[in-house]
């Protein structure tokens, strides 16, 4: 929820995470079933399976967005385990996900996973070095370095890459798949149709979960996923949502230059629509194998469109290269908006303080409260929390009793629980109060500075000290996202090598885990 210093912000930050809701993807059968039984049986007879926790991992955000990290309130199994923080850019992040919360990562799988890691780290800090150390030389000897640095990376990455597949399959756990336990696919009759979230979440799910795909052709879903879940209602509200361009290492999304020579915009236009062209194609494959709901097929023919669109795939990932051959050539560009604070130095520092110190303020707030979660876990008491603007608001209610009420000791326990977390909260509205206050102090300073009075003038130039220096804090992080969309010369791994790192470093937020699907919701 947005705090009283969050709703100083401009409206295009980026906040947290973006998680699309969750949809619902065909369960795959194995090869030896009887899939005629399997069809027909009614699924009313079969045992229920629990469902297992998913985890997802949080979209790349646009390219100089400025990034809030807001605090997530815990949610028991549902809550993501900071382990993934390490691998928010790797295949196979929901598989690792389930394990980790299901607390089945056995030795033999850690210790592939800290193998693949460490040589992950090491390619890429050998990377930014190479940036590091050609920064300053002509852009011509640049390339030529970093391409022979991915011709000596390249069976190294070839290595790494198979090993995150082997990962993703191994990781596995046994009816743990996003789709295992769903009881319908897209394209069912229903008078309501498909719901872009549904239809979203199986594009997402594909990425994660189908064999047979190309590693472009899984970013390329993750794409088409973010872009369905932002689709507005017409052409004109779906630009506003989703006003960049994704160029690779998909997903990432960036804002080219306006003003380009012709010949260099023709090459983007070509870019846009050979892309769109391989997106439609794979939409449309997930689609009909979604549709299809028999999943001894379907890898085959996600396979056989591998195969085929590997050219295709590859041609347009020389395009991107020539593109970016082009934009290098043009002017440095200027810095991103909102980079500059409109108020001296040392009073946006003094502002940019007050954030973190609220920021640091609700962290540990939610670290008591999460401490109190964790300690009643599996007990019949279920505990809610959100920050609100001026407050932490919590519930703390009996959990599991349908009829009759819960007994006295229960009730007392409940009473104690409440007690605890109200102390907490309480806390964080005096000290909270206390930010604000000083932050309002500020204010005729601001004035001042601007040489206005006018308070939506004011809050403006707050809002614009606290982007920039948001921004400050992430230019390392974007450094690496930059060059990993524009720098000439790297191969697509080193480019994703690039960005798992630039992510990583923006430290975003990880979404919390969804169960898996089972029945369709009545409506949108």
């Amino acid at each position: 929820m947005p705090s009283p210093l969050s709703r100083l912000l401009p409206a295009g930050l980026v906040v947290g995470a973006c998680a699309l809701p969750a949809a619902r993807l065909a369960a795959q059968l194995e090869p030896n079933s009887n899939l005629d039984a399997i069809e027909q049986m009614d699924r009313r007879q079969m045992p229920r399976a629990e469902p297992k926790p998913i985890f997802f991992p949080p979209f790349p955000p646009p390219l100089d967005r400025a990034v809030v990290r807001s605090v997530t309130p815990a949610a028991g199994r549902l809550t993501a385990s900071d382990e993934l923080k390490a691998f928010v850019g790797d295949v196979f992040y929901p598989q690792l996900g389930t394990r980790l919360a299901a607390g089945e990562l056995d030795a033999k799988l850690r210790a592939r996973l800290d193998a693949y890691h460490a040589e992950k780290l090491a390619l890429q800090n050998e990377l930014r070095t190479e940036l590091d150390r050609q920064r300053d030389a002509a852009p011509s000897a640049r390339r030529d370095a970093l391409i022979a640095l991915a011709r000596r990376q390249a069976p190294r990455l070839a290595t790494l890459e198979k090993n995150a597949e082997e990962l993703r399959r191994d990781l596995r756990v046994n009816e743990g798949d996003w789709s295992a336990l769903r009881e319908w696919h897209l394209g069912d009759n229903s008078r309501r149709g498909d719901s872009p979230d549904e239809i979203a979440g199986v594009m997402r799910a594909c990425a994660y979960y189908e064999n047979g795909l190309l590693p472009a052709q899984r970013r390329l879903l993750r794409e088409v996923a973010l872009e369905i879940g932002m689709a507005g209602d017409s052409a004109a509200k779906a630009a506003a949502a989703q006003p960049y361009v994704f160029f690779p290492p998909e997903p990432a999304r960036v804002m080219l230059p306006d003003d380009v020579p012709a010949a260099l915009a023709q090459r983007i236009a070509e870019f846009e629509a050979k892309k769109s062209g391989l997106k439609k194609e794979l939409y449309d494959a997930a689609v009909a194998d979604d549709t299809s709901g028999i999943g001894l097929f379907r890898s085959r023919a996600l396979k056989n469109l591998a195969e085929k669109q590997a050219p295709a795939l590859a041609a347009l990932e020389s395009l991107a290269e020539e593109i970016r051959r082009g934009l290098a050539e043009l002017p440095a560009a200027a810095a991103p908006a909102g980079a500059h604070s409109p108020l001296p130095v040392e009073l946006s520092r003094r502002l940019f303080r007050i954030v973190q110190s609220h920021d640091a303020l609700q962290r540990e707030a939610a670290a008591k409260v999460d401490a109190i979660v964790a300690r009643v876990e599996g007990s019949p008491v279920q505990i809610s929390y959100h920050f609100e603007p001026n407050a932490l608001r919590f519930v703390v209610a009996p959990r599991g009793f349908r009829r009759g009420r819960p007994n006295a000791d229960m009730l007392a326990k409940i009473e104690s629980i409440r007690a605890e977390i109200s102390a907490i909260a309480d806390d964080y509205g005096r000290r909270l109060a206390d930010l604000v206050n000083d932050r309002d102090a500020m204010k005729p300073e601001v004035a001042a500075a601007i040489g206005s009075q006018k308070p939506d003038a004011v809050d403006a130039a707050i809002a614009g000290a606290i982007r920039a220096a948001v921004l400050q804090e992430n230019e390392d992080a974007n450094r690496m996202y930059r060059a990993a969309v524009f720098e000439p010369g790297m191969s697509p791994p080193q480019r994703l090598l690039l960005l798992d790192a630039a992510l990583e470093q923006l430290d975003l937020p990880l979404p919390h885990g969804e169960l898996q699907p089972v029945r369709r919701a009545g409506g949108w």
